[in-house]
């Protein structure tokens, strides 16, 4: 791809859009920014940002939009510096204010959204899956693992280190469904908020995950 490529990877819990983001990163040479990373990162270094940020997730709150929309610009400078072709964003915005913070960004950074790619699956599916996954407990390796599409070799055991798998408690079967309605009612109507702009592309997530990567990889080259 010779053009710039700026996308948001968009859909409910358990819809797959983690697993995507992170395989079209590494196949593309795209940068990935994770808010969840990027402030965890941010507090690792000591940033200015990162100090403010800590003191909010020390104290279980959530990190202010302003805060977040800051370390999102602090990021895509960096990566301008280098000449990035693009990037891929994941896990925000999730409300209308947040997205109407981004573009404004967008716009001072002249930089242009390509896409939304908005990965779609039945809630009974999404339920499924976020109910059956399972993390690796060593922080310093991350692996993620599904009991149903990504079982891990040895039960109970991450195929990478051979630490031990569990389960968050936000990954329930009681949580999902708690998450889900958070979702519906704070993030979906962000599909016509990106819809009416033409830049949402719907993608079944329900198919296998290298004919969802496949499906993601078309929709790009016609953007070209």
């Amino acid at each position: 791809m010779k053009k710039e490529i700026n996308i948001i990877f968009f859909g409910a819990p358990g819809a797959g859009k983690g697993t995507q983001a992170k395989k079209m990163s590494c196949e593309l040479k795209l940068p990935h920014i994770d808010t969840g990373s990027l402030i965890r990162e941010a507090i690792t270094n000591k940033t200015e940002l990162g100090i403010r940020a800590q003191q909010f997730v020390e104290s279980g709150k959530l990190v202010p939009d302003n805060l977040v929309i800051n370390l999102i610009k602090e990021k895509l400078i960096i990566l301008k510096d280098r000449n990035f072709n693009g990037f891929i964003l994941d896990g925000f915005p999730r409300t209308i204010p947040q997205a109407d913070a981004l573009k404004t960004l967008l716009e001072e950074l002249k930089l242009e959204l390509t896409y939304v790619l908005n990965i779609q699956a039945p809630e009974n599916i999404l339920i499924k899956r976020l109910s059956s996954r399972r993390l690796c407990s060593n922080k310093n390796c991350g692996a993620i693992f599904n009991l149903i599409t990504k079982r891990p070799k040895e039960e109970n055991k991450c195929d990478l280190c051979g630490s031990p798998l569990y389960q968050r408690k936000d990954d329930t079967e009681e949580a999902a469904k708690e998450r889900l309605n958070e979702y519906h009612n704070k993030t979906a109507p962000l599909e016509k908020y990106y819809r009416d702009q033409n830049k949402l592309a719907d993608i079944a997530g329900t198919k296998d995950s290298e004919d969802v990567y496949n499906e993601i990889i078309k929709i790009l080259y016609l953007c070209q």
